[in-house]
């Protein structure tokens, strides 16, 4: 992909983000039973394995490093202890997701929450310095979701997790209504094979994948 077609797509993200669909998204992620009620009625998919998947997130002892890219506007800092004493850094594209993001963690009192803006395919962050790396619902909005796995791997530590999910393409006529590749939000889109090789090629093994609908859930493990 041209820099200038990568460009495009992260200015248009942020656009999306900015806009009242941000607000509407950040309002019903963040709670739970409204988010399975859309999942089920408008993407005939089932998100109750995201929020299950957050528990990795409260059983980290002390003294780990947590990198959630993309954050978002924090949904996953629920799982966070208030008295859980880990370094718990936060990327993301938008700074208005970010801002959500920061206001979440004050909120909430979680004092151990950095949040910084950067692109998930390159991120500021030391190499093997991650213990646990989340990426949620982020893949198919980037241009290279393939590259922001490498950079995934290239954080984690040996041993690491890698836990996330993202939207693919689907099997049914009218998942094509609700995912274009290209349009709105939607960086490439992977299947969920170029997902598994993705993950793969990133030198990641024990790779679990479980798609639901449209949403894949993942999890695998830096190993090299």
């Amino acid at each position: 992909m041209a820099d200038s077609d990568a460009a495009t797509i992260r200015e248009r993200n942020r656009r999306v983000f900015a806009s009242p669909f941000g607000a509407v998204y950040d309002f019903y992620i963040q709670r739970e039973p409204l988010a399975r009620l859309i999942a089920r009625l408008a993407w005939h998919s089932d998100v109750r394995p995201f929020y299950a998947s957050m528990a990795a997130i409260s059983a980290m002892p002390d003294g780990s490093t947590i990198v959630d890219a993309p954050c978002g506007s924090g949904v996953a800092l629920r799982a966070l202890r208030k008295e859980q004493r880990v370094r718990y850094v936060g990327y993301d594209l938008s700074p208005e997701m970010l801002r959500r993001a920061g206001r979440r963690a004050e909120k909430m009192g979680l004092d151990q929450v950095e949040l910084v803006e950067a692109d998930v395919e390159s991120l500021p962050l030391e190499d093997r310095s991650a213990d646990l790396f989340l990426s949620y619902f982020g893949l198919h909005c980037v241009p290279n979701p393939a590259a922001a796995l490498r950079e995934a791997a290239r954080c984690l530590r040996d041993g690491g997790p890698l836990v996330g999910s993202t939207i693919v393409p689907g099997s049914r006529p009218l998942d094509r209504l609700r995912v274009r590749p290209g349009a709105g939000a939607y960086g490439p889109v992977g299947t969920a094979s170029d997902l598994r090789a993705w993950l793969a090629d990133a030198g990641l093994a024990n790779i679990a994948l479980d798609v639901r609908g449209v949403f894949a859930y993942f999890e695998a493990h830096r190993t090299r």
